[in-house]
């Protein structure tokens, strides 16, 4: 009788043992998770999340110094790389904010590099004119306009990308039939109209009467109405050129650059 009481209070004490056992392990652990929870910096864990919760956006288009857009460039920022669209658009989302390093690659364009500073959302920095694409060589700008058919008008613009004076000796305009419509220097004192925007734009006569255009200097000009039968199409505009030994040589290169005719009901042809 004695013995089974024996036994049911051994069997007790091994319970109460056995519980207080595991109540003190769970004690133990928690305290050492505390503790190993406490070694981690609560800042850098908030910034870590912030960024991946409030990412930045990269957009815009890419254009050059006369502000035409450059198609299927390729972007690169922060190991990431986009090839923009046929009109020079792109995105790039989930970007960290912050200062980052924007590069541009397009063909006949130098090499674009630029430092921006990227904010929490949507990111559109400029990239046209002072800050846009410069070529490599030699870039021709054609916009043409038109109010009513019997008069025309536009833009015509000359960028030397090289660090050497190149001589324009010829800008000639003809419709989509080929005739020539005028030639922008020879007609209405073009060199004149030119020289007269930049000390670095000058007007020679020798050997033959040319503009001499230093290096890495852009400028556009107005082309002033004409009146005549313009029809729609394509309309372009060649431009001899040549470097210092072409030009004593009276040898030029001959650029081609078209553009159609489009409506511009407040006459002004200044592009965006």
């Amino acid at each position: 009788m004695h013995s089974r009481l024996w036994l049911r209070l051994g069997k007790l004490g091994l319970i109460l043992v056995l519980m207080y056992l595991l109540f003190s392990y769970t004690i133990l652990i928690t305290i050492i998770i505390r503790r190993e929870l406490t070694i981690l910096d609560a800042t850098k864990v908030i910034s870590v999340f912030s960024a991946q919760h409030n990412p930045s956006t990269l957009q815009g288009q890419v254009r050059n110094v006369f502000g035409d857009p450059v198609p299927f460039a390729v972007i690169v920022v922060e190991d990431r790389l986009v090839q923009a669209d046929n009109l020079g658009s792109f995105s790039i989302a989930n970007l960290t904010p912050g200062r980052q390093t924007l590069e541009i690659f397009a063909g006949d364009y130098e090499k674009y590099k630029r430092e921006i500073q990227l904010e929490v959302g949507v990111n559109s920095p400029p990239i046209k004119y002072e800050t846009g694409l410069w070529p490599q060589v030699f870039l021709v700008d054609l916009h043409i306009f038109y109010k009513e058919y019997d008069e025309i008008f536009g833009m015509v613009g000359f960028a030397n990308g090289t660090t050497e004076a190149l001589f324009i000796q010829r800008a000639t305009l003809l419709n989509p039939q080929g005739e020539v419509i005028t030639d922008i220097l020879h007609d209405r004192d073009g060199f004149a109209y030119y020289a007269n925007f930049s000390s670095k734009i000058e007007v020679v006569e020798d050997p033959q009467r040319a503009l001499k255009w230093a290096g890495r200097v852009v400028q556009s000009g107005e082309l002033a109405p004409l009146k005549g039968s313009f029809r729609p199409g394509p309309y372009t505009l060649e431009v001899h050129y040549a470097f210092a030994q072409g030009h004593e040589l009276g040898q030029y290169h001959v650029m081609v650059i078209t553009d159609h005719l489009d409506l511009d009901n407040d006459w002004n042809p200044h592009l965006p």
